[in-house]
């Protein structure tokens, strides 16, 4: 299994310690595309990567997506194994609570079934829960900045 390290402050996605980042070409950078499937390209235009084995993101098991485009990290998704379900709002989840712990942030929710950090200079961090069959998502996507620098190889 793979240790996923978040970032949110810096909006970083770390796999064993390497930072998830493209190459001169636009192209997942090899270090991190050696632990994907072959890529598969969108409908958007964008190529996304699947890890092959699982990884660890705050202490839980998830998948993982790589989606990259226009020359830079798109978006990390991961689908995390636990199944949970909730009284009133997904800011009861373990998962949830758990980033929030380890990353020393709180998110926010406007709604029972996602949320999100707010105000994130370089993207979007947004939990989604699908409450009919107890799925949680966490969904990273990067908007281009100026210090978007830190997203290439």
């Amino acid at each position: 299994m793979h240790t996923v390290k978040l970032d949110f402050k810096q909006g970083l996605v770390l796999i064993d310690s390497i930072p998830i980042a493209v190459d001169e070409k636009g192209v997942l950078a090899g270090s991190i595309a050696k632990l994907c499937s072959p890529p598969i390209q969108t409908d958007e235009g964008r190529t996304q990567y699947r890890l092959l084995r699982k990884v660890s993101v705050c202490g839980k098991s998830a998948d993982g997506v790589i989606e990259v485009g226009e020359g830079r990290v798109w978006a990390v998704t991961f689908l995390f194994d636990l199944i949970e379900f909730f009284e009133s709002s997904v800011l009861e989840s373990k998962v949830l609570k758990a980033c929030e712990k380890s990353s020393n942030i709180k998110f926010v929710s406007s709604h029972p079934s996602t949320a999100f950090l707010d105000s994130c200079e370089w993207g979007q961090a947004t939990f989604f829960y699908d409450a009919k069959q107890g799925d949680l998502s966490l969904d990273i996507t990067f908007q281009r900045s100026s210090n978007e620098t830190s997203l290439k190889a």
